[in-house]
Order: C-alpha cells, then structure tokens, then sequence
C-alpha cells in the first residue's frame, strides 16, 4: 500500500468508502473486491483504489476507521484511567465483552486473511502488540504495585494471561458456540481472573 493511498482524496469520501467496507465485510464476509465497496458507496473502483492502494490498504485503513467509529480513545480512557489496577482489570473485561461483538465479523476476517496477506498480518500484530502494551503498563504492572498480584504470578505473564484470554478468538468460541452471554462471559472471565491473577480480593 502506497503512503499517498492513506491520505488521497475528500475525506467524506473515504468514510463512505470504509463504511461501505465495513457492512459488507459484516454481510458477506472476506470475498468483497474494490468494485463492490466503490458500488456500495457510490464511487467508482478507481476512486477505491486512488484511497487504498488495494484490497490490503482497504482492510488496514477499516481497523482505525472502526476504531475510530466505536471511540476506542473514550473507551481507552475509560478503562485504563480507573483509580485502580484491579478496577482496570474489571472494565477491560467488561469493555472487552461488548468491544469484541461489534467488531466480531471484521476481526475474523482479519484473523483469517492475515495468514496470506503480510500488510494484514504487520496491522494485525501491531494491533496485538498496542494491547499487550496496554494491559502490561496499565493493569498489571499497576496491580503489582498497588500488592495485589498473586505472588505465583509475574507481571509478564499476567499480563500475557490477560491478553490472550480476552482475544476475539477465546470470545467467539465462548458466545457463539458454547452460548455464553455477554453478560456471562463478563462475569465468568472477571471471576477467573479475580481467583487466579489477584491476591486479598477485597474488591
């Protein structure tokens, strides 16, 4: 994908186009082409491409977009801004049970496609490795401080516990084929980490 596809053209323009992406991706799943996103927002599959590049740049753009649409900066400060690590711990899990069903389709997709595609896999795991971040610096490593991180736990593989446990993959399996609810998997999950990962659970 080429530099001047991230930012060609109106605006307004490239939000109809992701947006288009965006619903039939949830629709039809990963087969969609240029022609049928530029059908969808009214604009031709030159204009698609003069955005995106490709199908690639497409896709990559449609996480930030989607990000951005679901106001991953408000929730973020929602999470990670709790007055507390545990505290943090249990709105992430909270965040992650209803984050994860919004945007369940295109992270499939994603999943899936980043195995034959390198610019997905490169957005993908940059994604993966903001959140590891994330749930190192603001959950773990606050818990540890505030001496509430059992002590057979290091903040490395708490955190790691955490990420992989809250990935899309481990929801699905749970909600969609073993019949959890949200609310279910926000309670069974916050107690899972509630009795392995903390210690004086007084909370």
């Amino acid at each position: 994908m080429s530099t001047s596809a991230k930012t060609y053209g109106d605006p307004e323009t490239r939000r109809r186009i992701l947006d288009a992406t965006w619903e039939l991706l949830e629709e039809h799943g990963s087969s969609i082409k240029l022609a049928e996103a530029g059908d969808k927002a009214g604009v031709s599959r030159q204009a698609v491409y003069l955005h995106f590049g490709d199908r690639s740049g497409l896709l990559v753009a449609l996480v930030d977009h989607i990000d951005r649409s679901l106001g991953s900066v408000r929730l973020r400060e929602h999470v990670f801004g709790a007055p507390t690590g545990v505290e943090s711990l249990r709105r992430w899990v909270d965040t992650m049970a209803w984050y994860t069903a919004k945007i369940n389709r295109v992270s499939q997709i994603l999943e899936g496609a980043q195995h034959e595609d390198e610019a997905l896999a490169a957005a993908w795991r940059n994604r993966m490795n903001r959140r590891q971040d994330l749930l190192h610096q603001h959950v773990t490593e606050r818990i540890a401080a505030e001496g509430r991180l059992a002590e057979q736990w290091s903040i490395d593989d708490a955190a790691a516990l955490i990420y992989v446990i809250t990935m899309p993959g481990p929801w699905r399996e749970l909600t969609q084929e073993l019949g959890w609810t949200p609310e279910e998997y926000s309670e069974h999950i916050w107690r899972l980490f509630e009795r392995s990962l903390l210690t004086n659970t007084t909370q």
